[in-house]
């Protein structure tokens, strides 16, 4: 499987900007089977009274990216407002050919997401290319439970939308390592890098092996990366234990 990480310089509320700047991604990458993006992609962190205006400002870049979408077999992942019911989340948004879904809604709300966003529950796997692939954002990473859950369904891979900032790099390399090896699956991270939100982003997104070896560490600087996944490593890092099954 082959995985595109866009790890790019977002620009708080720049909708159209974003969204250009994704849409190019997508078509600079077609032939990918995946291609992710960070946390909040479109819009950056809102806070609670921003949330509403910046779900709806950024409507039409996101039909955009539907629209980019369409024609393609791959899949798109990246984090975004979704407004369901009275509230709004903190989601993974999958496209696929015109199409959206969401993939899921993050369960574990860092400080700055607590008042903007409700705590999520829902998390599903969709399957490409015989391979099922699940989605955490950012701090989700932190709490082992959600991995293990999306394992013991049955992912290959676990694909993160990241808005992690200085000085926590280091807990992310190491716990995305850890998620990988407990539960033998693909582990990737796609981290925002530069400034905003008062703070400035750290980059280094991962691709970990069910093994935890780092087959990708990226730097702190705007860049797009394609990685090719050996899938067959799941099965042989599962061969002769299951972590998944030994509760």
């Amino acid at each position: 499987m082959k995985i595109t990480i866009s790890q790019i310089d977002i620009i708080d509320h720049s909708y159209d900007e974003n969204s250009e700047k994704i849409i190019k991604i997508i078509k600079e990458n077609n032939d990918s089977d995946i291609i992710l993006f960070p946390e909040l992609s479109l819009t950056g962190f809102p806070t609670k009274e921003q949330v509403e205006p910046a779900f709806l400002k950024s409507k039409n870049a996101l039909k955009r990216i539907a629209s980019a979408s369409e024609g393609l077999s791959n899949k798109i992942i990246l984090g975004h407002i979704e407004q369901h019911d009275a509230g709004y989340y903190n989601s993974a948004f999958l496209f696929s050919n015109g199409e959206q879904q969401i993939l899921h809604r993050k369960s574990h709300l860092w400080l700055d997401d607590i008042g903007v966003f409700t705590k999520g529950h829902e998390s599903s796997l969709v399957t490409h290319n015989d391979s099922q692939v699940g989605a955490q954002i950012c701090f989700d990473l932190e709490f082992p439970e959600g991995s293990r859950k999306l394992a013991q369904s049955g992912a290959d891979l676990i694909v993160m939308p990241n808005g992690n900032m200085h000085p926590y790099s280091n807990i992310h390399f190491v716990l995305t390592q850890a998620r990988a090896i407990e539960n033998q699956v693909f582990a990737v991270t796609c981290n925002r890098v530069g400034s905003g939100h008062g703070g400035h982003f750290a980059g280094e997104s991962l691709v970990v092996s069910p093994f935890g070896e780092v087959l990708l560490r990226m730097g702190d600087q705007e860049t797009v990366q394609t990685i090719e996944l050996d899938l067959t490593q799941v099965q042989k890092s599962r061969r002769d234990y299951l972590y998944i099954n030994n509760l």
